[in-house]
């Protein structure tokens, strides 16, 4: 089995995030922990796991830029309404 170095690409178990160890950190107990440049969070090496390339993004596969614009906006303005609710909101004192 492949060991986690510097420059290993990873992901995390937890919530499939990736990305690239830049520094491993050994403790005084030594327990290692991994720097990711993704996050720039630690994580225990027992969370990761090698992988050998990103996985590819698929939902935006054969969108035409005016597809992906139109999505971004549809995002945006969902994000937006939920804004304006939040604004709304009074808090008791």
């Amino acid at each position: 089995m492949a060991e986690i170095k510097e420059d290993s690409l990873v992901r995390y178990k937890g919530t499939g995030t990736i990305g690239t160890v830049k520094v491993l950190k050994v403790e005084d107990d030594g327990e290692t922990w991994a720097y990711l440049d993704s996050t720039g969070l630690y994580y225990h090496l027992d969370t990761l796991e090698l992988i050998e390339k990103p996985p590819e993004r698929k939902e935006l596969e054969g969108m035409t830029i005016e597809q992906i614009q139109d999505r971004f906006k549809q995002t945006q303005d969902m994000m937006d309404a939920v804004k304006m609710q939040d604004e709304n909101l009074e808090t008791g004192g």
